[in-house]
């Protein structure tokens, strides 16, 4: 069918080879059987608008196969115009003359050699307890090493909070490694067994969680499934789940939405049986993180709600020791994001101003964050001069936060403020382009901007 044939839609089809039909495959592949017809691409195709969050399901698969994000707004730009980050994806080959090359472009295509963190978390909620972490084999591990190493989690958590991400993302893994090897080359008995996996559990995650800060997704993925296997081999549900959230969160940073709803429907349902506090909240707020990333307003409200019930039943257990930066404050600001996200400026305006508030001093690369996305959401609103405040708080944070996130969102930032004609938007814009250039790239894999 030649209709539509020049649409970001067409285009994307025809650098995949796929055919109409086989978009609805991939589509009821990944939201079940029967949810679209075969020929539901073809409408689309002409100009119609899928339901409901079909838009953004389009768009997450289409990301996925090219290697390359793809918008709603850019599939869609009638009716999603005020996410249309560009007009036409780089992806996408201009109209060529005749003269032209006959050839387009090979496609980019996705790294299928990184690890996917799907399989390990079914497998984690549908498998057996893992077998009571025990050796007999080789000298027997002191307890002071243990307790060295309990030590320097707190203090790297600290440093971190400090904002030197990648120093302490080195010392994590180098910890990392010296604990792994405890586990596989030292005697111990059963109740050091599960503390050792647990230190295990915790480096991975700290490691994980600040790679995927810096943009480095490979060393991110390996790190958070290291500790998803130690947090197991412990038997803490908790932490578990906990390392789930974060590869659901970091999902929801890429774009990749369907696959960070599975993954926090996994984490909430394989700790069901823990007890309500903060940590289940955190778990409901990035499950309403991901339905905002998908578009769906109703599974958002839903997840903000349970949160903030769940918040109200009680701080951080004492045997949680990674959970120690939860706080009503955190719940609040992160209820802030969802909003943003799902287009509620107001609403967000007023949760993110109370968390900044309540964060004071503390942790000043969500500071950062939130200063930013509270600038963002004033500008949704059209208040330029309160917006720039923001954005001003955010950028005064950047000599103590080191963050590929953080330079991502104002980046981004900086490409809203360029649409305002005001002194206080240009100052911004110039704010901004000074810090992207004294700003330096990682020596890793391929960065992905995040939010």
């Amino acid at each position: 069918m030649e209709a539509g044939g020049t649409s970001v839609l067409a285009s994307c089809l025809q650098l995949l080879a796929w055919t109409p039909e086989q978009l609805a495959r991939e589509i009821n592949r990944k939201c079940g059987p029967g949810t679209i017809s075969p020929k539901a691409p073809y409408n689309w195709l002409k100009g119609a608008l899928p339901r409901r969050r079909l838009p953004h399901i389009v768009a997450t698969i289409l990301s996925e196969r090219l290697g390359e994000p793809i918008t709603v707004g850019a599939l869609w730009p009638d009716h999603f115009p005020a996410t249309a980050r560009q007009a036409r994806p780089s992806i996408v080959p201009a109209q060529r003359g005749p003269a032209a090359d006959p050839a387009p472009p090979e496609p980019p295509t996705p790294d299928l050699s990184l690890p996917d963190p799907l399989p390990a978390a079914v497998d984690w909620l549908l498998g057996d307890d893992a077998a009571p972490p025990t050796r007999s084999l080789g000298a027997e591990i002191p307890p002071e090493a243990l307790e060295i190493l309990t030590a320097r989690i707190r203090q790297l958590r600290l440093l971190d909070d400090s904002s030197h991400g990648g120093l302490v993302m080195d010392w994590a893994l180098q910890d990392l490694r010296w604990a792994r090897k405890m586990a596989t080359d030292y005697a111990y008995p059963v109740s050091t067994g599960i503390r050792l996996h647990r230190i295990i559990a915790e480096l991975a995650q700290l490691a994980g969680w600040l790679a995927a800060d810096l943009g480095l997704e490979r060393r991110s993925r390996s790190c958070f499934l290291t500790a998803l296997e130690a947090a197991r081999t412990a038997g803490d549900h908790s932490l578990a789940a906990y390392v789930i959230s974060c590869m659901s969160y970091r999902a929801t940073w890429s774009g990749r939405g369907e696959e960070a709803l599975r993954l926090i429907r996994i984490a909430r349902k394989g700790s069901a049986g823990e007890e309500p506090g903060i940590t289940q909240a955190l778990l409901a707020t990035r499950q309403a993180r991901a339905h905002a990333g998908l578009g769906d307003e109703a599974g958002c409200r839903r997840a903000l709600e349970e949160a903030a019930e769940l918040s109200q039943a009680g701080g951080p257990p004492a045997d949680a020791p990674w959970a120690y930066w939860l706080s009503p404050a955190v719940m609040v600001a992160d209820a802030g994001r969802a909003w943003l996200e799902i287009g509620r400026p107001r609403q967000a305006e007023w949760h993110l101003q109370r968390g900044i508030e309540l964060l004071g001093d503390s942790q000043p690369r969500n500071r950062l964050l939130h200063c930013a996305s509270l600038a963002e959401a004033r500008l949704g609103r059209g208040e330029v001069d309160g917006a720039a405040e923001a954005a001003g708080d955010a950028l005064d944070l950047t000599d103590t936060v080191t963050s590929l996130r953080a330079t991502a969102r104002l980046s981004e930032l900086r490409g809203r403020f360029l649409r305002f004609d005001s002194p206080a938007a240009r100052r911004i814009v110039q704010r901004t382009d000074d810090l992207l250039r004294a700003d330096r790239p990682q020596e890793e894999d391929s960065p992905r901007a995040a939010s």
